[in-house]
């Protein structure tokens, strides 16, 4: 058995050979248990040697077989192989091109991307602009309108309507276009008569408010007006609630003539109001102190009170405390060295020609010479003290009175607004000028007593200051006095 097995491996390594080093073992191992199953099929091994013979020829012509049919694939593999390789070599280049053509497409396509974003962001940029120079147009007809004078506002607007009409309702450029040249135009020729004057009929009211005809001259924002007839000659100014100006009449004959040659074509020296009559309002608006008083109504009468009271206690204080000098000098020197030497006489009589609060003080000093230092200095203390209560006396009440005008104030605004509100409740909120006049009026109260409060309290600082200094001054002497009488250890 063992000879049959060893046969049988030394004719598969032969095959295995044969077959070359590329062949799997799977193949020899598959032929072997071919070969080896009728053997074990049958439980025994024959030991006929023309068996074993005869199944190692079929082996071998087996195995010569398989080889020329492997040899036979191999030549026609090696003749398609050279005919593929050139194929795959074929489309490997056309691959290449096509990643090559991939990639230049989408350079352009990312290059295109990007020049139409930039289109895209040039057009909207262009279309913010127009946007923005159409409401700047608008913008400006409007400003126009609003700085037209009265004197040349019908006129002007007659033209200016169609084109903010225009403006506002045109959705074409063609329309846009021209609504715009028209606007230009107009402020050309508006601006050219502003600079240069114009002559020109319209209607003015007079002081009644009844419309006069007349002819205007006008000369940047400034006109003049004068009615045909016997009528009012004056400036042409504007009226609140009115569409046509007003004349300004109240001006001196000299004028009124100049007026009427200028309207005339002449060269005239004439007056201007540049505020177009804004100025001459707030000059007729301004009340008197008078009317000032009697807007703020019955709150005024405490507040003036408080006032007066207050300038008087300012001006008392300001007197007596401006007087006081706390300066020792040389009387003081003359009063203590005599009180060194004993001599009481020659330091009164020295003493009796130096200044309120330090003459006391010095007197003082005189009297208790002879008492220790400890004791001295507690008697000048006690006298400095002393003089302080007059020194303020009356600086409180001044303070109190610079609380007080603050708080009238708010009083008389408080009862203002509320009759405001009252007149407000029965007449309605229609009329804007009844509100504020009576708003205004309310507020008089308030400016008045902050008017008092601010200098009176001011002024109160400077004199509370001034007593502090004139207490510290007389502290400051005290010590010195103190020290001079007992400088050569005098204790009395």
């Amino acid at each position: 058995m063992r000879g049959v097995i060893g046969h049988w491996a030394l004719v598969i390594w032969r095959l295995r050979r044969s077959l070359g080093e590329g062949r799997s073992l799977a193949m020899c191992g598959f032929a072997f248990l071919a070969l080896l199953h009728p053997v074990l099929a049958d439980g025994a091994v024959s030991s006929e040697p023309d068996t074993v013979s005869s199944a190692v020829l079929q082996a071998k012509a087996d195995i010569e077989r398989d080889t020329q049919e492997l040899n036979e694939l191999r030549a026609r593999i090696a003749e398609q192989r050279r005919p593929l390789a050139e194929r795959l070599e074929a489309l490997q280049a056309t691959v290449k091109q096509r990643r090559a053509d991939v990639q230049r497409i989408r350079r352009l396509r990312t290059q295109g991307e990007k020049e139409q974003a930039a289109l895209e962001a040039e057009a909207t940029a262009v279309e913010e602009e127009c946007h923005f120079l159409i409401a700047l147009f608008v913008e400006y007809a409007r400003a126009m309108e609003t700085r037209v004078g009265a004197a040349e506002g019908a006129r002007l607007v007659e033209r200016l309507r169609p084109v903010q009409t225009t403006l506002a309702t045109e959705e074409t450029t063609d329309g846009f276009a021209k609504a715009i040249g028209d606007l230009l135009a107009l402020s050309e020729d508006w601006n050219a008569e502003r600079f240069g004057g114009c002559l020109f009929d319209g209607v003015a009211l007079d002081g009644n408010g009844i419309e006069r005809q007349g002819r205007f001259a006008t000369l940047g924002p400034v006109a003049w007006f004068d009615a045909d007839g016997d009528g009012p000659t004056g400036l042409a100014v504007t009226q609140f609630g009115a569409t046509q100006p007003a004349i300004y009449d109240r001006i001196p004959d000299t004028q009124t003539a100049a007026i009427r040659a200028l309207v005339a074509g002449d060269a005239a020296r004439v007056p201007i109001d540049v505020t177009a009559g804004d100025a001459i309002k707030v000059a007729d608006a301004k009340p008197t102190f008078l009317e000032h008083v009697r807007k703020g109504g019955f709150v005024m009468i405490p507040l003036l009170v408080v006032a007066v009271i207050a300038v008087a206690l300012a001006i008392w204080k300001a007197v007596e405390l401006g007087g006081i000098r706390v300066q020792p000098g040389k009387d003081v020197a003359v009063a203590i060295e005599a009180a060194r030497r004993g001599d009481t006489a020659a330091a009164r009589e020295a003493a009796s020609g130096i200044k309120p609060p330090l003459r006391s003080l010095v007197e003082e000093a005189i009297e208790h010479r002879d008492s220790p230092r400890d004791h001295l200095e507690e008697i000048m203390h006690e006298h400095v003290l002393t003089s302080l209560p007059r020194l303020e006396r009356n600086l409180g009440t001044l303070a109190v009175l610079g609380g007080i005008a603050p708080l009238l104030g708010l009083l008389g605004t408080v009862t203002g607004m509320i009759h405001t509100f009252q007149l407000v409740t029965i007449f309605g909120s229609g009329d804007a000028k009844l509100l504020s006049g009576g708003i205004s009026e309310a507020l008089v109260t308030t400016e008045t007593g902050l008017a008092i409060a601010i200098p009176v309290l001011l002024v109160h600082a400077f004199l509370a200051r001034r007593a502090r200094g004139i207490i510290g001054a007389l502290e400051r002497a005290a010590v010195g006095i103190v020290n001079d009488i007992k400088v050569r250890g005098i204790d009395g």
